[in-house]
């Protein structure tokens, strides 16, 4: 009887392994195009000079003006949020000065991913967009350095209400007292719980109505969402006065 053979289809037939630039080099090189550096390099460049061209680009997307404020806050975040990081009054933006770096990073982040999408978010979209992980740091660096906003009463009324919510919480609503996340001094806790004192009533009170709606998500283990789906209208424009007091 004749021997049997089987024939490997094609498709799975072994083939030559190719030789691959190592992903560390690639990734680099990748970089250095990225930048806007000489592409004078080739795929096969030698990890320590594709390093060293990422390196230089890094430095000229993190760099500073001559008063040592960096260049993408200058030219991109000061409109909104003021040079130090407090905004105007009145406005929707929110003041950044003195926020914990960790959560201004998280934040950049998810406006950069889409993954924080409440209505006012695209414009942040836009700005997040361009920014390179050197810039985002840098400016997580600057704004969490910047002297904090200064309190402003302006209903000592509301402010007396707001006070009474963030210390003692709806306990027959089953809501937390605020302070337990973002502390006695609403100091915060970073990553996940932001400064708060200080911070513009337009923006408190838009961002905890889009936390009540549903349309601002992905925070810690969906605290937020669930605080706020407690209060009514009144009680976050109280604790919104309350907010901007400290």
């Amino acid at each position: 009887m004749p021997a049997l053979t089987t024939k490997v289809p094609h498709m799975l037939q072994k083939k030559p392994r190719l030789s691959v630039i190592p992903l560390f080099s690639m990734a680099m090189v990748m970089a250095s195009a990225a930048y806007g550096s000489p592409l004078a390099q080739t795929v096969s460049a030698a990890p320590a000079a594709a390093t060293a061209s990422a390196v230089s680009a890094t430095a000229a997307t993190a760099s500073v003006t001559a008063s040592g404020i960096p260049t993408v806050v200058q030219s991109t975040c000061m409109a909104c949020h003021g040079m130090q990081g407090i905004a105007a009054d009145g406005g929707m933006f929110p003041n950044l000065a003195g926020q914990w770096k960790p959560y201004l990073l998280r934040q950049l982040d998810h406006f950069k991913t889409h993954v924080r999408a409440d209505p006012q978010s695209p414009i942040m979209w836009g700005m997040a967009a361009p920014l390179t992980a050197a810039q985002m740091q840098q400016v997580a660096d600057y704004f969490s350095s910047q002297k904090p906003a200064s309190g402003h009463v302006y209903d000592p009324k509301l402010v007396a209400e707001g006070k009474k919510l963030y210390f003692g919480g709806l306990p027959d609503k089953h809501m937390p007292a605020c302070m337990a996340c973002h502390g006695a001094t609403l100091a915060g806790l970073p990553p996940y719980f932001p400064r708060l004192a200080g911070q513009k009533r337009t923006y408190v009170i838009n961002q905890l109505t889009y936390f009540k709606s549903g349309q601002r998500v992905a925070t810690h283990k969906g605290i937020m969402q669930y605080v706020a789906s407690r209060l009514n209208p009144k009680q976050i424009t109280a604790l919104a006065a309350y907010i901007r007091s400290r």
